[in-house]
Parts: C-alpha cells; sequence; structure tokens
C-alpha cells in the first residue's frame, strides 16, 4: 500500500475520532490528543516484538518542547504499549512526527527515559513530540547481525564479549593484558599454584557465549577429566590458563576469546568459527610432580 493511501486512511481515521479542545488535534483515546506533524515514508506500524528508534521531547502544552524531558533511544515495542503510548504506535510509521497530549499518568516515564533517575510530573497534561526514527522486525535484526558475523568475525566477538562483560557487572577480572577475563571462587585446600608436570583433575561445562548453550560437559562423560599439566595437546590453552589460576578445591568463570579456544576452525556443526566460549571449572585434585614416588635405582 503507498503511503498516499495510508495518509488517507489515516487522515479517515482521525476524522472519525472525538473532537478535542486542542486546536489541530484529535481526541484519541481517554483524555489523549493526537496530531500529525510529519509523515513518513514508513509502511507499517510497530509489532510488540519490533525495535524502534524513537525521538522524544516533553513540555507542558503551551510551552517549549523538550523543557521537561528530551531523549533519543531505542525501545522494545512491547514494552511502550501502554497508556498514551497504545494510540501513537497503532498510528505511527518509520518517518512520522506526531504530538499528544495526555494526562502525565498516561506516559511510560521510566520506560521512556530507560529507566534514569529523572524527575517526572505526576499531575496535569503533558505534550510529547513523538518520532519514528527508525523500525527493525526480528527478521532485519538476524539479518544485520548475520552480516555483521560474516563480514567481521573479529568485531562480532568483541562485541559478544563486551556484552557479557555488561552483564557481569564489574565481577570478571582481566588476566593481564589479554582479552580472557575470569572470576576465581572458592576456598583452596591447597595454596600452591599447579607447575608443569602435575598431573591435574578438572570438572567443567562449556557454554556458548552467543545463546548460553551448552556444548562441553565433563559431568556428560560421568568423570572429571585428568591430565599432566603442560603437556601438548591435552587441553584448549584457555583451560590451560584456568588451571594456572585456580588452587586445588577451587572454581571460576573463565569469559575465554576464540585465540585461547576454537579459533578460526570453531567445532564444525557445534560452535562457529571465531566464538568466544564461557567455562566454569573447577580444579578438583592435583598431584604434585615433586612429591610423586620416584623409581629406586638399583645398585650396580
Amino acid at each position: 500500500m503507498s503511503r498516499a493511501a495510508i495518509a488517507l486512511i489515516l487522515s479517515l481515521g482521525l476524522a472519525a475520532c472525538s473532537r478535542s479542545p486542542y486546536q489541530g488535534y484529535k481526541r484519541v483515546g481517554d483524555e489523549v490528543h493526537l496530531q500529525l506533524l510529519v509523515l513518513g515514508d514508513g509502511e507499517s506500524t510497530p509489532a510488540d516484538s519490533d525495535l524502534v528508534l524513537l525521538r522524544i521531547r516533553a513540555g507542558r502544552p503551551g510551552q517549549a518542547m523538550g523543557e521537561l524531558f528530551s531523549t533519543e533511544g531505542t525501545y522494545l515495542t512491547s514494552e511502550l504499549r501502554s497508556g498514551a503510548f497504545r494510540p501513537i504506535l497503532g498510528r505511527i510509521h518509520e518517518g512520522d512526527s506526531m504530538s499528544v497530549i495526555a494526562p502525565a499518568t498516561q506516559w511510560p516515564w521510566v520506560v521512556m527515559a530507560n529507566e534514569r533517575g529523572t524527575a517526572f510530573p505526576d499531575t496535569g497534561m503533558v505534550q510529547v513530540e513523538v518520532s519514528l526514527l527508525a523500525l527493525r522486525t526480528p527478521a532485519m535484526l538476524r539479518a544485520e547481525k548475520e552480516r555483521f558475523r560474516r563480514n567481521d568475525p573479529l568485531g562480532y566477538e568483541a562485541r559478544l564479549m563486551q556484552a557479557y562483560r555488561e552483564q557481569a557487572a564489574g565481577s570478571l577480572e582481566r588476566w593481564g593484558t589479554s582479552e580472557l577475563f575470569f572470576e576465581v571462587r572458592g576456598t583452596a585446600s591447597d595454596t600452591n599454584k599447579v607447575v608443569l608436570g602435575d598431573q591435574v583433575t578438572i570438572s567443567y561445562t562449556g557454554l556458548r557465549v552467543e545463546d548460553g548453550a551448552v556444548f562441553d560437559d565433563t559431568g556428560r562423560n560421568g568423570e572429571p577429566f585428568s591430565f599432566r599439566f603442560g603437556d601438548k595437546d591435552q587441553v584448549m590453552e584457555g583451560l590451560e590458563i584456568a588451571v594456572h589460576l585456580l588452587r586445588e578445591g577451587q572454581q571460576g568463570t573463565f569469559l575465554i576469546p576464540s585465540a585461547f579456544a576454537f579459533g578460526a576452525k570453531g567445532i564444525p556443526g557445534v560452535l562457529d568459527p571465531h566464538m568466544p566460549v564461557l567455562y566454569n571449572v573447577r580444579l578438583e585434585k592435583v598431584e604434585r610432580v615433586s612429591t610423586r614416588a620416584k623409581p629406586v635405582q638399583k645398585a650396580l
């Protein structure tokens, strides 16, 4: 459907609404009054699963827009669909701008402000100008994500790791100057670090950072995994680093970049190339190389 036809339908729809005491506005809900300011090129209104980029300015009717509140941000449509935003989201298209006057109590202020500690009015009428700058459907977001992954795999990996660190809220510590981050928990039964040649036993669970799915788990094999620390090709480098940072009896969480995990090859059918991984590791037991029984040499 063309935007001209949509504009006609919108005009008819507004004309069918009740008269408003505000000049140029139409009543579209309980004390909600709407005026179309700019007609864009979009052809559909936002669905609840869509992301919308909005410019929002609020003020008292007759006062400067933005004097109460002004922002520009991305929102999930379903989180906005309440109060005075219901008639907005039912009519606005990408590129449209609308002015809406409604009681202060009808505006979802906390969502609009992304939970910033701003004081908002709770009485009287408030005028809000809303501009829909961009609309992204789930299909569009998946396509954009796949293009990013394909065209810049290392950038995509860095973004995944950054998102996880933000979610962890500062609980992870960087290992040196690397991109490996970790958190160690628990009381050590032996405070000495593991050294080359020690026989170690670990249990672990490996998860994909992208979706949290478990892809590696010693529990599935029925018992922990033992190896001699330092021997080549026993475990990936990230697990060796984890063992180096743990003490016997401790456990930890390790955010491991692909360079210390499965690299540019990944695990076919299980883990894509250049994907970071998250390992929860427990150092169950350490058999020290220095305390192992040495063979008795026979006298000549």
